[in-house]
């Protein structure tokens, strides 16, 4: 069980498919119930995509310390991968899941998977309930910068 300071209910599991779903992220309930890490694997990098932006591609693209090697070669996947789990573990962090581990992604375990989902899950429909809001006074913000700026240009001139 997850230690954390995670405070977001463990969901059902018809409720992790609908909202992972909503994210176009392809799952199924025997996913859950038996985790391989390639499926976790794709659904940790949706989540870095959908929630932060990051690609693999620059996560492939930020690896300096193959600048730092002889081998660059024989360690290329090692770094890649901590690269990768540095970056989910700090979007975990983010979302309230404080203890992720590498074990989490090569080794997942339903309980964890189920957890970790549901964390992140939580934060999605958090951020798609809260997204109109935002966006509002986003524009608002920007129709001030505007006026600003047109203000200024009239003291200039």
């Amino acid at each position: 069980m997850l230690q954390g300071t995670s405070f977001c209910p463990t969901l059902k599991s018809q409720d992790i498919l609908d909202v992972m779903r909503q994210m176009e992220i392809p799952i199924m309930e025997e996913d859950l119930e038996k985790p391989t890490p390639q499926r976790v694997q794709i659904w940790y990098e949706a989540f870095l995509f959908i929630l932060k932006g990051i690609s693999l591609e620059q996560l492939g693209n930020d690896i300096e310390l193959l600048d730092l090697t002889d081998y660059p070669e024989s360690h290329s996947d090692d770094i890649f991968l901590m690269s990768f789990y540095q970056n989910m573990a700090t979007l975990l962090h983010q979302v309230g899941i404080d203890d992720f581990s590498l074990r989490d992604m090569l080794k997942p375990e339903p309980n964890r998977v189920r957890r970790i989902l549901s964390g992140v899950c939580n934060f999605a429909m958090f951020r798609d309930d809260r997204m109109p809001t935002l966006e509002k006074y986003t524009v608002q913000a920007d129709q001030q910068a505007e006026r600003l700026d047109a203000l200024q240009q009239e003291l200039e001139q």
